[in-house]
């Protein structure tokens, strides 16, 4: 995923790795982390498949290296975009998705909104499915707590739901939380 996340911070604007680098921690730092040892080598790797390009640059007397996408780059990029979230990590696949969703057309926005909505919606009902087996059976305290795990997943799949069918019209995100309060 890392390569679709650097280069979708420099789809519109050369930045140096370290410019990437808090790009990523300020945008999606709170759902998605990477290294500098991650980092370097995905620029190495992007740049060595034409995803993006190069360019030297000498501020204050130091040479800075400052990366930005190509038109193979961004097609790979949009493609990944619509594509079907990873099954193994939903939650963060969407967040870091909808982060760049500000690239693609509103159409393609509310397609892949109501398509997240309904990817979460399966998982919800899998997790009342376990819910309903495990429920009567929680005898000992660490069934207790293996249990509370799963309401923790039902509460987020709940809340996320909640979430995007709010972003689908695009409301004020100021009153988001507003609104969560009266539930």
């Amino acid at each position: 995923m890392i390569e679709y996340v650097v280069t979708g911070m420099v789809l519109n604007k050369a930045l140096t790795g370290y410019d990437i680098k808090k790009e990523i921690e300020l945008g999606i730092g709170n759902f998605y982390k990477t290294s500098n040892g991650n980092l370097y080598p995905t620029l190495k790797k992007l740049t060595e498949k034409g995803h993006l390009v190069l360019t030297e640059q000498t501020q204050v007397e130091r040479l800075k290296k400052f990366y930005m996408a190509t038109e193979s780059g961004k097609a790979a990029f949009f493609e990944w975009l619509t594509s079907p979230v990873d099954k193994n990590s939903v939650t963060a696949s969407i967040l870091i998705r909808i982060f760049f969703f500000g690239e693609l057309p509103k159409d393609i926005r509310s397609q892949k909104l109501q398509e997240y909505e309904i990817e979460i919606q399966k998982i919800l009902e899998e997790q009342k499915k376990i819910e309903k087996q495990f429920m009567s059976s929680v005898k000992t305290e660490r069934e207790y707590f293996e249990l509370s795990t799963l309401y923790y997943g039902l509460q987020t799949a709940q809340g996320m739901i909640r979430w995007l069918q709010y972003i689908k019209e695009e409301k004020p995100l100021a009153t988001f939380f507003k609104k969560m309060g009266e539930n």
